[in-house]
């Protein structure tokens, strides 16, 4: 069976479990044909978790915020669940040039954000700064999302939000040391992201294709984090995109992402209650989480056993 899954960036380390699947035929040998979209196909001018609103695809990666818009907030809810979490810790900071001077966010008071229009990026990159004993007085500006890292990297701003094993990869490749800033070492308990995201009906319409999917998809990521150098190997020879033709870059990328994909029983995708109820109730309590009629989002609204499920894992 056909299964269309829209990637949450260009293809990268991100996803290696994903095409070490495909390439190694554990889709195939369980009657699933996976169909990748990247974001590169309009520029990243709509959100994967969009085209799954929109019926336009059956899986969707995608940062835990974007479940909880679509989920709760939207005038025209959409039924997402969580289907696994690509990552176990966290694997996205907020970053700024070590030549810059900026050595950590209350320093960050009057500068530039380098943003990508989603919701509570610049909610959280306050906050961050105003637990450090800053302001949270920081500029936004939003180029097109594609582009935002290399604005950065140019001077084009001060900061950004980027995921370390990439972007950081990419900028130690070229010789540009960064600082990053990771939420949750500032008193900002993030959720997990990326996640594979689905619809509730697909999930129930489709639910052996689904169960195969994440079998396939989960052997894919455990060996990837078994064997990094194995696999930027696989991905360069078989992935044809301008992202997979560094073989020393992407080694230094898979090293960097392969301790952060399996949890202490070995396990990938799993998630835990605790870290999405603690990542919604800050956001309920910091009064991050309002309706397009501004009234917020309360406890009894938000029932996080709802947005996820790890049945699909076992």
């Amino acid at each position: 069976m056909e299964l269309t899954l829209a990637l949450d960036w260009t293809p990268n380390v991100n996803h290696a479990g994903l095409y070490l699947a495909q390439i190694k035929g554990y889709y195939k040998e369980l009657g699933i044909d996976p169909r990748f979209i990247s974001t590169d196909i309009d520029a990243y001018r709509k959100k994967p978790i969009q085209r799954l609103a929109d019926h336009e695809v059956d899986l969707a990666i995608g940062p835990s915020e974007h479940l909880i818009e679509y989920r709760l907030l939207r005038e025209d809810p959409v039924p997402v669940v969580a289907m696994a979490t690509v990552s176990q810790h966290e694997t996205s900071a907020f970053v700024t040039l070590q030549s810059s001077g900026i050595t950590r966010p209350a320093q960050l008071d009057g500068k530039t954000y380098a943003g990508y229009k989603t919701l509570l990026e610049t909610n959280l990159i306050t906050e961050m700064i105003r637990n450090d004993g800053g302001k949270g007085d920081i500029s936004l500006i939003t180029p097109p999302r594609l582009s935002v890292f290399d604005g950065f990297l140019q001077g084009e701003a001060d900061t950004c939000w980027v995921f370390v094993p990439w972007e950081v990869a990419i900028a130690e490749n070229r010789g540009i040391p960064l600082y990053t800033f990771y939420l949750n070492d500032f008193q900002v308990p993030y959720g997990y992201s990326p996640l594979i995201m689905s619809r509730e009906e697909i999930v129930t319409e489709k639910k052996e294709a689904i169960h195969n999917f994440f079998k396939a998809t989960a052997k894919g990521y455990r060996e990837a984090a078994a064997q990094p150098e194995a696999t930027a190997r696989l991905l360069v020879e078989h992935i044809d995109h301008s992202n997979f033709e560094d073989i020393d870059f992407i080694e230094l990328a898979m090293h960097s992402i392969s301790g952060t994909l399996l949890n202490n029983a070995g396990q990938w995708g799993v998630m835990r209650y605790e870290r999405w109820r603690q990542y919604t109730h800050w956001l309920i309590q910091k009064k991050m989480l309002a309706f397009s009629d501004k009234r917020l989002l309360t406890e009894k609204e938000a029932d996080v056993t709802t947005f996820y499920s790890n049945d699909f894992l076992n």
